[in-house]
């Protein structure tokens, strides 16, 4: 089973690629998601029309004391968020770009070694891997999560 995170810009505007990446998922994929308009919002639709398990991450506004308090616990939800995906999907959009939450969450998954697939609302997609292959381990083992990665990657057409 994978843990497969989709983030994004709400300023995104292609609904139709979420939707589209959400169909492409196999079956017993775990989508993980924040509660945000947009991106967050679609993938959630879609994944529970196709009964995909889905874990939603919000953050905890309880027993806040400033308004100082409230940006440190989204990007707390962020990383609990990161932290519980095997890969993710970020998706940025024209007007917002590499900024915000989004970029917290992809500099983040970039801290821990999460291979990222950014999808750019022009159309572009570039892919990031940061771990070490599992055949370059000293003990391989090739998890579920890569070889459906790599799957995804040698299915889809180059360019």
């Amino acid at each position: 089973m994978d843990f497969v995170g989709i983030v994004g810009a709400r300023k995104y505007k292609d609904r139709q690629s979420v939707i589209e990446l959400v169909a492409s998922l196999p079956s017993e994929t775990v989508v993980v998601t924040s509660g945000c308009k947009g991106v967050c919002a679609w993938t959630i639709q879609k994944a529970h029309t196709l009964n995909l398990e889905v874990l939603i991450y919000h953050p905890n506004l309880t027993g806040i004391r400033s308004n100082f308090d409230i940006p440190k616990r989204y990007y707390q939800k962020n990383r609990e968020l990161i932290e519980r995906c095997d890969f993710v999907h970020a998706f940025l959009s024209k007007k917002a770009g590499y900024a915000g939450g989004t970029r917290f969450e992809i500099e983040y998954a970039v801290t821990l070694g999460k291979p990222i697939k950014l999808h750019w609302e022009n159309g572009s997609i570039n892919t990031i891997y940061q771990h070490a292959l599992p055949f370059q381990n000293k003990k391989p083992v090739f998890t579920q999560a890569w070889q459906n990665f790599f799957n995804m990657e040698l299915s889809q057409p180059s360019g």
